[in-house]
């Protein structure tokens, strides 16, 4: 690169700084004068002085120029800067040193003056940028405001910690002070990073913020793995310390986020494993160019699903819900924004209980992929209502899925459960009849379709899932419900679920039933407490737990699979494989006529006894 690439246009800012390198450089090559002969400056010497000054500074000023110095943006002053206006004043000596020796001294101030004169002149400039940079790194608010900054301690020496303790050390404003590092890497311990000490490993970390005062802990590895993150957060959350993370890594180099943009720990955080990695080329390649329908669309999996698949490239996207206020909220949130992107988008309000409407939307849209994501979820409120359940996830999942054969649906993938595997409440026995509705499905003379069940966790996030109750009841101040201290749940994200279908869709040849690897199960007790500490409160303290005991329907803990499945491994690491199993007594249409029969008079008891005769493996609630 030429030197005329940094010589930056004339304009007024440029004046200023011309009149103000101008004075320095003036002031300095008469001062180099000055020390040069103790502040008593020979009569010849000084008329050389008054002679030279002007073509000297003349030659200083424009290397300057050529150098980039007066198109620099002052706030900023790092080492190319600094090399720049280095090599550019050297340059000046070094030209006025040649024509000393070219000359003999004639009319060329003395070498003493000359290096005298650079080394003032870089000092000079060097120090005004300097103070520029810290001026506009922090204002004069931010001075006043530093003794009021809270001493936080940094979790990771490497260039992401770095990059952080620089921008917090020179902006105050953001109300901390990193005082310590902590790194597990032996080799960087007791060395400095911008000033600060790194103390100790990762599990010092309690002694260290008793030893410096800290109140908050930011984890600054970005690329570690979430069992250490956990690790880190649990050391953390036993010294009384407020956590927060840096953004992730892809989001720093992508640019959509800052260094200094820290968010709160969320409870993704918190699986206790690494999220699961589920895109793959078997995904794109089965739904691209497809016409895909979606049920349920407005709920937490949907919306997800409809997200996902559309990134996919289908040529057609259908999504329906009974729910009115969910379409509503879908059309505006995630189907607007992306209409006129490639695929054409279509959303109705629609029970997919209706079997004639359900009937003419096949015929009308013709979908190639059916998500069936429509059902009643909530345990509970089922016990008391058995019907309902039935209704919703048995019967009009059979139905849809006969209808789904007739018409030839490439693939039909239901949204199962976990609480589908030996179920002990009313929702999930529904469940796991509508699993073995599709196995029969799957085994009709003439059937074209495959059909596959996919069964989740708890869904962290999702609408009457135990994340939103306990934030509500935190809110409240108290007290957070636990049914047992005992109780596990296995936890999942709306991503991971979503990619689980989408992979098992892929992977699917019909008749499976597909589960992720979700790790160990967690206590609820822990996300209870880890929820009242992520929100500032102590248990016990600022806010109590509360025992209720396990509600009819509820299990201790969740189970993987039923006595009766074997698992067999599929493509993918973490997506596993059930191969057809349970008991089932009788013929499905047989099922059918029978619970059609006492659904008649609504009774819960005597509707849970029929499910128990048709599913021996339910184990029911009876009040």
């Amino acid at each position: 690169m030429s030197i005329r690439a940094f010589i930056p246009p004339f304009n007024f800012r440029t004046l200023l700084l011309l009149v103000f390198y101008f004075v320095v450089a003036v002031f300095s090559y008469c001062f180099a004068y000055e020390l040069r002969f103790d502040f008593e400056v020979p009569s010849n010497f000084a008329a050389d002085r008054l002679d030279s000054v002007w073509w000297a500074t003349g030659l200083k000023l424009s290397l300057l120029y050529a150098t980039g110095q007066f198109g620099c943006l002052l706030s900023y002053f790092r080492l190319p800067d600094v090399l720049r206006l280095f090599f550019g004043l050297l340059l000046s000596a070094l030209i006025l040193v040649s024509m000393w020796y070219i000359y003999g001294g004639a009319g060329v101030p003395p070498r003493a003056v000359i290096l005298s004169d650079f080394l003032i002149s870089f000092f000079l400039i060097g120090g005004f940028r300097v103070m520029m940079r810290v001026k506009s790194s922090r204002s004069w608010a931010d001075w006043r405001s530093a003794d009021q900054a809270e001493n936080v301690l940094l979790v990771g020496a490497g260039e992401v910690g770095a990059g952080l303790c620089s921008d917090l050390l020179h902006k105050s404003g953001l109300g901390m002070r990193p005082v310590a590092f902590l790194d597990d890497d032996p080799r960087k311990i007791g060395r400095y990073v911008h000033g600060v000490l790194v103390v100790d490993s990762v599990d010092g970390l309690a002694q260290v913020a008793q030893r410096y005062s800290a109140t908050k802990v930011v984890i600054a590895f970005p690329s570690a793995s979430i069992k250490r993150v956990h690790e880190v957060i649990k050391l953390s959350r036993e010294a009384g310390l407020k956590v927060e993370r840096v953004p992730a890594l892809t989001d720093l180099v992508s640019g959509q986020a800052q260094i200094t943009q820290l968010r709160p720990i969320e409870l993704e955080d918190l699986l206790g494993r690494d999220p699961v990695d589920l895109d793959s080329e078997q995904i794109r390649a089965m739904l691209t160019g497809k016409r895909v329908l979606v049920t349920g669309a407005g709920g937490s999996i949907g919306r997800e699903l409809v997200t996902q698949v559309l990134g996919y490239a289908p040529t057609a996207v259908h999504c329906v819900d009974r729910s009115e206020i969910a379409i509503f909220n879908l059309r505006q949130e995630v189907l607007k924004p992306r209409m006129g992107q490639g695929a054409r988008i279509e959303s109705a309000v629609l029970d997919i209980a209706d079997t004639s409407s359900v009937e003419s939307l096949m015929r009308a849209f013709k979908p190639e992929v059916i998500f069936h994501a429509a059902a009643h979820k909530h345990v509970n409120l089922m016990e008391a209502q058995p019907e309902e359940a039935l209704k919703n996830n048995f019967f009009a999942t059979a139905d849809l899925a006969a209808a789904a054969s007739r018409h030839a649906v490439g693939q039909f993938i239901l949204i199962s459960t976990d609480k589908a595997i030996n179920p002990t409440s009313a929702m999930g026995a529904s469940k796991r009849l509508a699993e073995l509705a599709l196995q029969a499905q799957q085994l009709e003379q003439g059937n074209r379709t495959q059909f596959m069940s996919v069964r989740f966790g708890n869904v962290l996030g999702s609408s009457g899932s135990v994340i939103p109750i306990f934030r509500a009841q935190i809110a409240a101040g108290g007290p957070v419900t636990v049914t047992d201290p005992e109780v596990t749940r296995f936890f999942m994200t709306v991503q991971e679920a979503v990619g689980l279908v989408l992979e098992s869709a892929a992977h699917g040849s019909g008749g499976e039933i597909f589960v992720l690897n979700m790790g160990q199960p967690v206590k609820i007790l822990d996300v209870a407490r880890q929820m009242i500490s992520l929100s500032g409160l102590r248990e016990g303290v600022d806010i109590d737990i509360e025992y209720i005991g396990l509600r009819p329907g509820e299990k201790l803990y969740e189970e993987v699979q039923h006595v009766n499945e074997s698992l067999t491994p599929t493509a993918h690491p973490r997506v596993l494989r059930f191969v057809a199993g349970g008991s089932v007594a009788e013929p499905i249409e047989v099922i059918r006529s029978r619970l059609a029969a006492v659904m008649a008079e609504p009774d819960a008891r005597k509707i849970k006894l029929a499910v128990k005769e048709c599913l021996p493996e339910y184990t029911p609630y009876l009040d």
